[in-house]
């Protein structure tokens, strides 16, 4: 697979908020505030309040626009859900919409994609969760062609642990008012799952952190879990690391660090594309696995699977990827008119079989976002 790590880090998630309510403070941070106890605390993760909604009004849409959208690859279920959110968004405001597989970058396909578009003469080249790092020359191109573009789900250049000051997208979605980047909307989930944990602990817990090193994604997890953790007294915390190398050993990663702490019985997962290669088969498999609980990333459908059928994985961050497009395309509408990016009103929830956890299927939001676009849209 082409491309530098924290390129691919993103690309590597099968899947991708606002303050939690009562919990916010004036930084990014979901935890702390009003609701100071774990009850109040994990009512916020879980409830509703913690989502906003679309923005109510948007500028005319521009007609007969081309758009091209880079998905960070098709094979995996998180790119494809948003890829094709975003082209269903676009076909709903009368556009036409065609979806590029940058095949998680191998062979250096994010730029390949991207060149692509600009050579068939799109209005405009929409990136999901493809990092500026990975595709700076081609955004260059695009400015040189008046071409928009737009990144969801990603981290332009001015943010992340690879950031270097330069913006070159032509916008980016803002997540929510209180979350106006990607990298504070991570931060964000990643306090989330360490709060989970503090709650459904009692207070009291042996962490095993897995930490996607080298990543814009995995830092800000990191970063967001660290911060969360710290408000919780009684646990304790081990972090070991797994890198792209080391992608296929992260269930020999996960046994090795409950073999060497017999303690452990909470384990915290970035991204559940981590629990689907190996992290949830090594909780699944222990000899404790009755007194271990795995929290893990997005809400993806074959991770939900797990925690319904108690395969290894309790819980999970819920994030709505499909809005995540659709707020592409309402980016992609205001820069076209000469307008900023509007917070979306994206939100996230916790997941597990006390709430949250649908029948079947993946993660669902708990707004009609779709239909508050369309208003908005005037379609």
């Amino acid at each position: 697979m082409a491309g530098s790590p924290r390129i691919r880090g993103i690309a590597a998630i099968g899947a991708l908020a606002l303050a939690l309510g009562a919990c916010g403070s004036a930084d990014d941070s979901p935890s702390g505030g009003a609701a100071d106890t774990t009850t109040e605390a994990l009512e916020a993760l879980t409830g509703t309040a913690v989502y906003g909604r679309p923005p109510a009004k948007a500028p005319a849409v521009a007609p007969g626009r081309k758009v091209w959208i880079v998905s960070c690859g098709q094979s995996a279920i998180g790119c494809q859900t948003g890829a094709e959110a975003a082209a269903q968004a676009a076909r709903a405001v009368g556009w036409t919409a065609q979806i590029c597989d940058g095949k998680l970058n191998a062979g250096g396909a994010f730029a390949g994609c991207v060149r692509q578009g600009i050579a068939a003469k799109v209005d405009a080249i929409v990136t999901e969760a493809i990092d500026c790092a990975a595709v700076k020359e081609p955004l260059n191109e695009a400015k040189t062609a008046k071409i928009t573009t737009i990144d969801f789900w990603g981290f332009d250049c001015d943010t992340g642990e690879s950031a270097t000051g330069e913006r070159l997208f032509t916008a980016s979605v803002v997540p929510s008012e209180k979350y106006r980047t990607n990298e504070a909307y991570q931060r964000a989930i990643g306090e989330a799952r360490a709060e989970w944990v503090r709650a459904r602990s009692g207070g009291k817990a042996n962490v095993i952190e897995l930490h996607f090193t080298g990543t814009n994604i995995g830092a800000a997890l990191h970063e967001g879990f660290q911060r969360g953790i710290k408000k919780c007294a009684g646990c304790e915390v081990e972090t070991v690391e797994v890198t792209h190398q080391t992608f296929g050993n992260t269930r020999q990663i996960i046994e090795s660090a409950l073999l060497k702490n017999p303690k452990a019985n909470w384990v915290a997962v970035p991204l559940d594309s981590l629990v689907l290669a190996g992290a949830g088969q090594a909780v699944a498999g222990s000899p404790r696995r009755a007194d271990v609980k795995l929290i893990g990333g997005e809400g993806l459908p074959p991770n939900l699977g797990l925690i319904r059928q108690n395969q290894g994985q309790s819980a999970a961050v819920g994030q709505p990827i499909d809005w995540y497009g659709w707020a592409a395309i309402d980016t992609l509408i205001r820069a076209f008119a000469g307008e900023p990016a509007a917070p979306s009103g994206m939100g996230f929830q916790i997941v597990d079989t006390a709430a949250n956890l649908p029948a079947d299927g993946a993660y669902r939001a708990p707004v009609d976002f779709r239909s508050a676009y369309r208003r908005a849209w005037g379609r």
